[in-house]
């Protein structure tokens, strides 16, 4: 079972800064707690005669919203030359896309602004690189930084993957020092193969803030011999690999496993692990992006894979209890930088209540 697989897995860490995130009685209130830099910084809590997460209706940009990836007015997978599809921007250098393959790349990309972090939701990918070869199956993070070229080839379909690019650059930084991530056993890199004799002109796409620039090389820049010198840059881990960890004795929030070297990007696993509901939460300095993997379990009203929520810093929330039985796949990505959905992501997205994550009263009754 998932579950017990998960469980088995839990790291313990003792901390009593967080006590029980409990459903007040009639008359009690409800606590609400303030941080500053998510749970690392200041902190503040007050209790209210009222549930402060509940909201008649919202208009503007910066609402809470849900969307699936797999409903997106995107593309169609079998024309692959066109780049993935954006769903989320900001103006500190941080975008998130979803792109679905189900034939090769005809051209070699190389970021020139940001590290990318592909995250497989469907399917098996080969990702061939300026430093080697790697092949990603569901539930795989690749991580390729700035400037390192690539392209990528479905092995088994369909395929379908969530992209965060970073300008600042992304790293694997687990918050316990160890037992979190098995680099030896579960982080892997590139290898080089033999380049296939008589591969000749190739396009080159350098993706850039302004748009994409586009070159035509005599040979195939991704053809290599050896690995010489150095680590190489590009890796994959997979999500079910990141062990989930509880704070003792009332729970407390996710673990982070990757972060960006400016600060403005924290990655955490939010898989299934024993805890207690989270608290009322006024997140002042992060916007929160939950991707839900898979189940069997759901996390509150979160049950199809592929669903992508959105909850903007300031904007008051709580959010179901992570403790399910059945288990589940999940991740959470905080951004500094204020993001905000493509159109057609607007498109395909409603508007999210922030207890339990559904599809807000407001939209079901329109």
């Amino acid at each position: 079972m998932i579950n017990n697989q998960l469980f088995e897995k839990e790291t313990s860490v003792r901390d009593d800064r967080f006590g029980p995130a409990q459903e007040n009685g009639e008359g009690e209130g409800h606590s609400e707690l303030w941080t500053r830099d998510g749970f690392n910084g200041a902190s503040s809590m007050v209790v209210r005669p009222h549930y402060a997460p509940a909201y008649l209706s919202a208009q503007g940009l910066h609402v809470p919203r849900r969307f699936q990836i797999g409903k997106l007015a995107a593309p169609g997978s079998d024309d692959p030359s066109v780049l993935p599809l954006q769903v989320a921007r900001s103006r500190g250098g941080v975008y998130l896309s979803v792109v679905s393959l189900s034939l090769p790349m005809p051209y070699v990309v190389r970021n020139v602004e940001a590290d990318e972090l592909h995250f497989v939701h469907h399917g098996e990918l080969k990702f061939e690189t300026d430093c080697g070869v790697l092949v990603a199956s569901a539930g795989d993070f690749v991580c390729i930084p700035r400037s390192v070229a690539y392209r990528i080839t479905p092995l088994s379909g369909p395929t379908q993957s969530f992209i965060l690019e970073s300008a600042s650059p992304l790293r694997l930084n687990p918050q316990t020092s160890s037992g979190m991530i098995n680099i030896a056993r579960d982080v892997h890199y590139p290898r080089i193969e033999a380049p296939v004799p008589g591969e000749g002109e190739t396009t080159l796409v350098l993706k850039a803030e302004d748009g994409p620039t586009i070159y035509r090389l005599p040979q195939d820049p991704l053809a290599a011999m050896a690995h010489v010198y150095g680590s190489a840059p590009v890796w994959k881990l997979n999500l079910a690999n990141v062990q989930v960890g509880t704070y003792l004795p009332h729970g407390g929030p996710p673990f982070q496993f990757l972060t960006s070297d400016d600060g403005q990007v924290m990655l955490y696993t939010l898989s299934a692990r024993i805890t207690q509901r989270p608290p009322i939460h006024v997140n002042a300095d992060f916007d929160e992006v939950v991707f839900y993997h898979r189940g069997p379990g759901a996390w509150g009203e979160v049950s199809e894979p592929g669903t992508v929520s959105i909850v903007p810093k300031g904007v008051i929330h709580q959010g179901p209890s992570e403790q399910v039985e059945e288990g589940y796949l999940a991740w959470l990505l905080e951004t500094r930088p204020t993001l905000r959905l493509t159109p057609a992501a607007l498109e395909a997205s409603v508007l999210l209540e922030t207890s339990l994550y559904g599809v807000h009263p407001s939209e079901q009754h329109g």
